[in-house]
This record gives structure tokens, sequence and C-alpha cells, in this order.
């Protein structure tokens, strides 16, 4: 019997059956960024990064996503290669493009405590949900009017309705998995401090989405997909507790 909590993740359908998680770790999908690619993340102002001793840390990933295991499946299945970025002491920076379906770049914090290791688990989670959605979008559509634009509370700009609708799903997604990795984890007081920050954050950040505007640029199917992330995670309702 498949008792696994509902998450944004699944659209709706049944989680796979819980059992034993089997999925090569993601330290063998680290790569250095392929050359031909160079230009293009200059061009998006990203830097690259050396390998050493990326696939270790990723290793402390890998036991994060353990405690989530419809989501571990999820990132395997979409995650194929994994290329270093550079970033400054204390930012994260992470990146993915709908034409590289299996690619994700991220940073690697300076710190290499717990709260390094949940900030490079959500870079990968959040890299990954964007490669998921848009797997999603190729059998489903979700936008009605791909020219309308709203205000995204993630780049304080206008941005089109699919990247605000990305962000949405991204960040019901992190939120759901910083919760579920904490429900049968003890972590740090400091590490405790640091969810409960991100969670916070992430409520605050949905607040200022137009959700009806949001909503009537959307396709139902769009619309129902949305509802039921917020069913899966109320974020926009009172305050989160964990």
């Amino acid at each position: 019997m498949n008792t696994a909590p509902l998450a944004p993740w699944n659209f709706g359908e049944p989680a796979e059956p819980s059992g034993r998680l089997e999925f090569a770790p993601l330290g063998r999908r680290l790569r250095p960024v392929p050359s031909n690619l160079l230009p293009i993340l200059r061009s998006e102002g990203l830097r690259p990064a050396a390998v050493n001793g990326g696939a270790a840390r990723l290793e402390a990933v890998d036991n994060l996503l353990r405690q989530v295991p419809d989501l571990a499946r999820i990132v395997s299945r979409a995650v194929r290669s994994i290329h270093p970025l550079a970033a400054e002491p204390g930012y994260d920076v992470s990146h993915s493009q709908p034409i590289w379906r299996a690619r994700i770049f991220v940073s690697f914090p300076e710190r290499q405590d717990e709260i390094g290791e949940l900030r490079l688990a959500e870079s990968v989670v959040h890299e990954a949900m964007h490669l998921h959605l848009t797997n999603e979008e190729s059998r489903f559509a979700f936008v009605a009017r791909s020219t309308d634009t709203l205000y995204s509370p993630w780049m304080g700009t206008l941005r089109p309705v699919q990247g605000v609708l990305h962000g949405l799903f991204v960040f019901y997604c992190i939120s759901t998995f910083l919760r579920r990795v904490t429900e049968n984890r003890l972590v740090a007081d400091d590490a405790w401090r640091y969810i409960s920050g991100r969670l916070a954050d992430i409520r605050e950040e949905i607040l200022e989405i137009d959700w009806a505007a949001l909503e009537s640029a959307l396709t139902a199917h769009g619309v129902a997909q949305m509802r039921l992330w917020n069913r899966t995670m109320p974020l926009h309702q009172g305050t989160p507790e964990i």
C-alpha cells in the first residue's frame, strides 16, 4: 500500500510505492562544463568551477534525498549531468535550460557543514524540478496566454507567465522537501534555524504573486495543478510550522 504523502512533484499522481531506493549516486553525474557550453554560460554571467571534491559533497545530497524517496527517484531520472559553477561566499548559483533536458549547473557552498549540505541539496532540487516541470509541459499544456507577464518575486521584475509558474512550482517543491527531510531526521539547532528561515522566506515570496492574474493566464490543467500544489503545502495561508 502506498502511504507517501501528497507532494507537488507528483502532479496529483500516486507516488511510487516506497521500498528499496536504488539510483546512481549524484557524484557519478558530476562533470566539468563542456567547452561548447561555456560561451552560453558566460553570456548569462555564469562562471564554471573545478569539480575537485564535488562528488564527495554530493554524497550528502544523496543522503538527504533518501529521506524523500519519491523526490529522489524523480531527481535521479531528470538529472544526468551536474556541472559546477563558481559563486561568491555566502551565495548559491544554479542554472538549467529547457534545451538541456538532463543538465543542471550548481555552485558548491563554501561551508561544508549541515547548512552547506542543505544549500547544495536545495540547488540540486531547484534545477531538477525545473527540468521535471518542463518534461511535464511536453505532455500537458499549463499556460494558455504565454505572452502575459507577471511580477516575479524571485527576479524582482515582470516575467513571462511560464517563468512565474515555474518559480512557484520549484519553491513549493523546495518547501516540501525541506519539511520532509526533517520529519525523520534530527538536525542541529543552527540547521533548524536555517530551514525555518528558508520556509518563511519562500512563503513571503509566494505571497507576492498575483494569484488571480496567474490563474487567468493558465489552462484548466494549469489551474488545477497550481491549486493542487497549494493543497499539498498551503504556503499562502497561515504561518509555516515545522
